[in-house]
């Protein structure tokens, strides 16, 4: 995107009152006018957050650079400690892959930047998890569960073979307790239904508590803008856009973009996503509150502690 209309769609968004930006791609980090815009994003009262694989930050002119913009977090991308750094670098495609990432992390401690791990939950190795909580113990470790690439809807996004409820539950809880017996935190952002966690069972509810089961696409607390100005319900969704924010090459005004925002087709998405997975989440409090059932662009299987 090119940084005069970032800029104008940053000031679009503080206008809208938005609190928290995230920068994401691709990788942001190869944008080359990334920390200008960190440094507009801050000056309007942002909290920014950089989504990134982490290999630029093996540089620490570049880390140095993003501590004077103001930068809040950085969020690592990275599956496994370093003796899964062989699979990790040839996944990307690039030797030497890990060390650069595990070098911006140590760039990131040593200017006081904040910093997060995310890692897919994706099989029930315990001991992968478990290496990225004993090597990185400076961060968060947040667990994404059901987390898909980029796509366009198509038959085969639903077709994706992943980790079930009941396998999600069971590794979850062993990556929880281990984490708090070292007095480290980590967080489930979770695509299955609430009540698949027994509240009534001391370890499940307190993971319940925590654990991020509702979707942002149902109420609209969230705005997603791509580089185009298309406006997506989810960065889950790259084929997906509901409106744009741009009309004849300019950015849309905020009563001109609100109206569109609740009245057009973002409006009418929410809505129909509304529809109820099961007759027993009417019952369930937490339905529409904390919980929307699951992701509601993916079929679920019913939790097993919802009330009859």
């Amino acid at each position: 995107m090119e940084i005069g209309k970032a800029e104008e769609h940053l000031a679009l968004m503080a206008d809208l009152g938005i609190k928290s930006l995230g920068l994401s791609g691709g990788e942001p980090t190869l944008h080359p006018e990334i920390f200008e815009i960190i440094k507009f994003a801050k000056e309007r009262g942002f909290a920014v957050t950089l989504y990134t694989n982490g290999r630029k930050l093996s540089d620490e002119n570049f880390v140095k650079c993003l501590k004077v913009t103001g930068l809040d977090y950085v969020n690592f991308s990275i599956q496994g400690g370093a003796s899964h750094s062989r699979e990790h670098d040839k996944v990307v495609g690039v030797n030497g892959a890990w060390r650069e990432t595990a070098s911006g992390i140590e760039n990131c401690i040593k200017f006081g930047i904040k910093f997060n791990i995310q890692s897919v939950l994706a099989h029930v190795d315990l001991e992968t998890y478990k290496e990225l909580l004993d090597e990185f113990p400076d961060a968060n470790l947040f667990i994404y569960y059901r987390q898909v690439s980029p796509v366009s809807l198509g038959k085969e996004f639903f077709e994706q073979k992943v980790l079930s409820n009941k396998g999600t539950k069971e590794i979850y809880k062993k990556i929880y307790q281990y984490a708090k017996a070292k007095k480290l935190k980590t967080y489930l952002f979770s695509r299955m239904p609430l009540c698949w966690w027994d509240a009534n069972d001391d370890l499940e509810g307190e993971i319940m508590n925590k654990v991020v089961s509702h979707c942002h696409i149902i109420n609209g607390s969230n705005l997603v803008i791509d580089v185009d100005g298309g406006v997506l319900p989810c960065p889950q969704f790259i084929g997906m856009k509901m409106m744009c924010a741009n009309r004849a090459g300019k950015v849309l005004g905020t009563r001109n973009f609100l109206d569109r925002w609740k009245k057009g087709i973002p409006a009418k998405l929410r809505k129909d996503l509304r529809y109820v997975p099961d007759k027993r989440c009417l019952k369930c409090k937490y339905f529409l509150t904390k919980c929307s059932g699951g992701c509601p662009l993916v079929k679920f299987e019913i939790g097993p502690h919802v009330p009859e």
